[in-house]
């Protein structure tokens, strides 16, 4: 009888070992790591915020296009695409937003280029969806966004978004 309970203890936590898994890595993917690393760390800039602003963004789908035309894995709208490029001086055709490879770079560089004019990861996010322009108008004196200000729902419930899946991808190990 104890060899039975034993091995069906064993067997629970097994499974449950399993699940949490294969939950993890379903809900909470990390592919394109190498790129998403290299990245990052070229951009100082956190992975796990990279994952979740992808993850939010087009839950790692490279051929995601949205109404407002916002293309790939960092959805990131031709117009701020092609400013980047000429930033970083190099060619760019619209299609290569749907390259991995050129999303996550043109995307980490936009990350970046916000950390460095707002400093703080909600303004950070809430421009990244909103755009620079309209955040300046939910900044509190002290420049940390006031959440109360924020006439967008759409950027309200994907700051709540981003940040969740952030904090997520932060307790994660595997994204680093």
């Amino acid at each position: 009888m104890k060899k039975i309970i034993y091995a069906i203890f064993f067997l629970v936590c097994f499974l449950t070992i399993v699940c949490f898994v294969m939950f993890n890595f379903v809900l909470y993917p990390t592919k394109f790591k190498n790129i998403v690393v290299q990245n990052a760390k070229v951009y100082s800039l956190e992975p796990a915020l990279v994952y979740a602003v992808i993850k939010a963004e087009s839950n790692f789908d490279e051929k995601a296009k949205s109404n407002s035309n916002a293309l790939g894995l960092m959805q990131l709208l031709p117009t701020t695409a092609n400013w980047i490029a000429e930033e970083l001086n190099v060619s760019f055709n619209e299609s290569d937003l749907f390259d991995p490879e050129v999303n996550v770079r043109f995307g980490c560089f936009y990350l970046r280029y916000l950390y460095d004019r707002f400093g703080d990861t909600d303004v950070v996010v809430a421009a990244y969806n909103a755009g620079e322009t309209k955040v300046k108008d939910w900044l509190g004196e002290n420049g940390k966004l006031n959440v109360e200000k924020i006439d967008y729902p759409e950027t309200r419930n994907y700051l709540k978004k981003v940040k969740g899946f952030y904090q997520i991808y932060k307790n994660n190990e595997l994204c680093a």
